[in-house]
């Protein structure tokens, strides 16, 4: 049994940086709203990492529109480390930037020769029938089809390499310009040599993980250094960082999660929404610096989840259908339906003019009516109707 004392432990007024251990048990619930206040609302600076940037450039054109007008709408909050900058200068020409897809079609095509060898070698009459097939003959004809299918659709992937990302570029030349931070990155780097080695080898976060890495390896510890510098600055006591960097010595997971229903599970990244929690002696880091303790990391898909999401972002979760289908979000039975009204023209313009349609209030809408329309429209749909809500869908698309 655990120790628990007759009488509680005194507390004092806070110390500031003080230590603390990992959190050993989380509410998804208090996790997921520290995360969406620090991201849909008020003025908590939102610093982005060099691979976050770079991730923009796999994005296919409309949803690169909306990523881009993500970014500029988010102003003076916007802050890009002189560090973050200083890597993206030395990324941004190279070819597997420019066109990340460009041999995709070439790599899957030896794949698919190798399989179609070894299941020639491999695979009898029977094992055809139990894959779903007539015979061996009817298996080799099947997977001939799904070749080719799947190398056109690798061709057209590799094809979209071109155009937009050139603007892209032309965009990040502006933002950068616009919200990266006057830091000089000579003196960032002097200053973090003399003290990563010794920080790295006492595990000290972040940035232990890349010790070892032959080129920029204290590049991590550079951008926190200015994280935490520009929020002293300008007074701030929350920031918000986005990363696809989830490695131990940034951020960890908390063994277990208690979800909104109070049932206390173990974590999962489905059920925890991929939740991290910034290490203790980050967050004591940046008490120090700032007096504030409100440090989150998210990784760009959980941002894009979020702004997409009918449950926590409804007003403007349309407008990040193209970015939320792009970076795969999970998406709930009521965003399916906004995605798929929201995706095609013609059907958004119906509901505009017909069902959906109001004056003055939107009050004036039949939403049994709007419902019926929904159901009809999409009836070729698998999306489970029940789950819906449908006051969201108009909400989202109509308001």
């Amino acid at each position: 049994m655990p120790y628990e004392p007759d009488e509680p432990f005194a507390v004092d007024e806070p110390v500031v940086s003080r230590l603390r251990p990992k959190q050993v048990v989380v509410r998804l619930a208090a996790e997921r709203n520290r995360f969406l206040g620090a991201l849909l609302h008020g003025d908590c600076p939102i610093f982005l990492d060099t691979n976050v940037l770079l991730w923009g450039f796999g994005l296919n054109e409309q949803a690169s529109e909306v990523w881009q007008r993500w970014l500029w709408r988010l102003r003076e909050r916007l802050v890009i480390p002189a560090w973050v900058v200083h890597e993206y200068n030395q990324l941004s020409d190279k070819a597997e930037i420019l066109s990340p897809y460009k041999t995709l079609s070439r790599k899957l095509q030896v794949v698919l020769d190798e399989l179609k060898a070894s299941s020639a070698r491999a695979l009898d009459g029977a094992a055809a029938v139990s894959v779903g097939c007539t015979s061996k003959i009817d298996l080799e004809r099947k997977l001939a089809e799904a070749t080719n299918f799947i190398v056109n659709v690798a061709k057209s992937v590799s094809r979209n390499d071109s155009g937009h990302r050139m603007e892209l570029l032309k965009f990040y030349e502006n933002l950068l310009v616009e919200h990266a931070l006057s830091s000089d990155v000579h003196e960032l780097y002097r200053q973090a040599r003399v003290e990563f080695d010794t920080r790295s080898a006492a595990r000290l976060s972040p940035g232990g993980e890349d010790a070892r890495k032959p080129q920029n390896s204290c590049g991590d510890f550079i951008i926190w250094k200015e994280l935490l510098q520009h929020c002293a600055e300008i007074g701030a006591g929350e920031a918000l960082f986005i990363s696809n960097d989830v490695k131990e010595d940034w951020c960890y997971k908390p063994a277990r999660i208690i979800l909104d229903n109070g049932k206390e599970i173990a974590w999962s990244s489905e059920a925890a929404g991929n939740l991290r929690l910034p290490n203790p002696d980050l967050v004591a880091e940046f008490q120090r610096h700032t007096r504030g303790e409100n440090i989150v990391f998210a990784t760009v898909e959980q941002v894009v989840d979020a702004l997409g999401s009918t449950d926590h972002n409804v007003i403007d979760a349309a407008t990040y259908t193209y970015l939320a289908q792009a970076a795969q979000s999970s998406r709930t039975p009521t965003d399916r339906v906004v995605d798929w009204i929201q995706s095609s023209e013609a059907l958004y313009t119906e509901g505009l003019r017909g069902v959906a349609s109001w004056d003055r209030s939107p009050s004036e809408v039949d939403q049994e009516k709007f419902q019926e329309w929904c159901r009809d429209r999409l009836n070729d749909s698998d999306i489970p109707f029940d789950k819906v809500n449908w006051g969201n869908v108009f909400v989202a698309l109509y308001l």
